[in-house]
């Protein structure tokens, strides 16, 4: 019997669209008149969450990749970056001509690109190209965009308490990072950027917290996932499943995979492990 399920947000719960689908909505409501508790684990920082939270009524997350989680409003376990490491990755990115944003609790802040990305200069570029993917959309405006116009602000991450890193970088400089950064976990979510987080961080480790709080046992616990982040969650759990789009190396560590979010995988997925009635 299960008593917990996650969901990761992008590519999980969202669809293409970015839209929760009608039939995940209806699965998490049926979960809930079940007894079972539906929680988000994201690499979202907790105010990029919030409309989700409400339009799901869901009270309990595992943000940051793990390092910020709440349960019924109370923070129930933080693991924010060392200084030390966060001047050092600011210090790299500036080095090797990299964008980096540094991620609180409630604000995320870095050079002009990042402000710019921020801003809705996405949306505009991808109103002219909707059927381009909102990764490679990133990448041309840090690519192109005017990297003179602001300095990346020490004295946002000197000043505040940091949980994750996104650092702009191609696959080509994962092995530099990794030599580079031995105290820092590297979790790459598109071709074009990584978070970092404290060593050891993951979206398991702020899982386990959680379930030690509520002292439900992991075998009680399933999760949803698409991307290389979920892959140390979905090994955890009692039963991890892989979305349909989801990455190749995701889908060989899942007990089960189901549909896409575009054709009711949340749904679908629920309906399979017996946490909801297949109607």
């Amino acid at each position: 019997m299960y008593k917990i399920i996650f969901f990761d947000i992008d590519g999980t719960l969202l669809n293409g669209k970015k839209r929760i689908p009608e039939s995940a909505k209806k699965a998490i409501a049926e979960l809930k008149e079940a007894g079972i508790i539906p929680a988000i684990a994201t690499g979202r920082p907790p105010f990029r969450i919030h409309e989700i939270l409400a339009e799901l009524e869901i009270e309990t997350y595992v943000s940051l990749n793990g390092q910020y989680v709440v349960h019924q409003n109370e923070v129930i376990y933080q693991n924010p970056m060392k200084k030390g490491a966060v001047k050092r990755i600011a210090k790299a990115a500036e080095l090797n001509n990299q964008t980096v944003a540094f991620c609180g609790s409630d604000k995320i802040l870095g050079n002009s690109l990042v402000s710019a990305s921020s801003k809705g200069w996405k949306k505009k570029i991808s109103n002219h190209l909707p059927f381009t993917p909102p990764h490679f959309i990133v990448n041309l405006i840090f690519k192109y965009g005017d990297k003179s116009k602001k300095p990346i602000l020490k004295e946002y991450y000197e000043n505040r308490v940091i949980y994750q890193c996104m650092l702009h970088a191609t696959e080509k400089y994962d092995a530099y990072y990794a030599k580079e950064f031995p105290d820092c976990n590297f979790m790459r979510w598109n071709p074009y950027s990584v978070d970092v987080c404290p060593e050891g961080g993951s979206k398991a480790v702020g899982i386990i917290k959680l379930l030690e709080h509520l002292h439900i046992p992991i075998e009680a616990s399933a999760a949803f996932g698409d991307g290389l982040n979920d892959i140390e969650m979905l090994k955890l759990v009692g039963t991890g499943i892989a979305m349909g789009n989801g990455r190749e190396e995701l889908k060989q560590v899942a007990d089960k995979i189901t549909e896409s979010p575009e054709k009711n995988g949340i749904q679908i997925g629920l309906q399979e492990i017996g946490a909801i009635k297949n109607k």
